[in-house]
């Protein structure tokens, strides 16, 4: 692994393609898409669940929930792998992957 020096797995919100293509640069990312877990009304707890079994830092725009998330686990003494909370004023496609990779 090069790079973030973590494994990276989107939200359902990000590009799908912001996965694929640090992967192809070296990097440990998947996209919720590619994991067959977009377009199903997860929720972002499970989301986040599923991130931290497969020891992944989530990307998301959603940072409200996803901090009072993270406060929910830290006070339950759980545990994950990061979440990379990006302004939802970035979202021109090359500048986030700039901001990731």
């Amino acid at each position: 692994m090069v790079g973030l020096g973590i494994a990276l797995y989107t939200d359902e919100h990000i590009d799908p393609n912001l996965a694929l293509t640090p992967r192809r640069r070296g990097y440990d990312a998947v996209s919720c898409r590619e994991a067959g877990r977009a377009n199903q009304r997860i929720s972002d707890e499970l989301q986040l669940t599923y991130a931290a079994e497969h020891n992944q830092a989530i990307l998301t725009y959603d940072g409200p929930d996803f901090i009072r998330l993270d406060h929910n686990w830290k006070r339950a003494g759980r545990q994950h792998a990061g979440i990379i909370v990006v302004p939802s004023s970035v979202n021109i496609f090359s500048e986030l992957l700039r901001r990731v990779t």
